[in-house]
């Protein structure tokens, strides 16, 4: 796909610069980043976005209120969410909750190609239709 567009939410800058390059490498075209929940609420209103990279862990909001409010305004929005938080109980309530992916720090380039993987299986080609099928619902 030649314009995948992906927001990512980290508020630490390290590990927000390797997602990205990591996602550069995994075939993403345009990355926004946002460093906190107020940030990541105002590029995700300015923008449109294939699939939302969210950290659990904000130092102003929790990750998973931020994805309840995404899906709320587009409800086919793509949101993985990422944290350090490996536990079956984070996961589970994750997945209950809506998420399509859930990604363990650290990083690794296998994990953001999985990412991005899943999200042309389901999406393939209809991406850039999920333009206007997320603004409209």
């Amino acid at each position: 796909m030649d314009n995948l567009r992906v927001l990512v939410v980290e508020d630490e800058p390290v590990m927000r610069e390797l997602l990205r390059d990591m996602l550069y490498q995994a075939g993403a075209t345009r990355i926004t980043e946002a460093a906190d929940a107020a940030e990541a609420r105002a590029r995700y209103e300015s923008g449109d976005f294939h699939i939302v990279m969210l950290d659990l862990g904000l130092p102003d909001g929790d990750g998973h209120e931020l994805m309840t409010a995404f899906k709320n305004t587009r409800p086919r929005q793509h949101v993985v969410l990422v944290t350090a938080d490996d536990s079956i109980e984070s996961i589970q309530k994750a997945i209950s909750a809506g998420a399509n992916g859930y990604v363990v720090k650290p990083y690794s380039q296998e994990k953001i190609h999985d990412v991005v993987n899943n999200y042309m299986m389901v999406h393939g080609s209809d991406a850039d239709m999920m333009k206007g099928l997320n603004r409209h619902h």
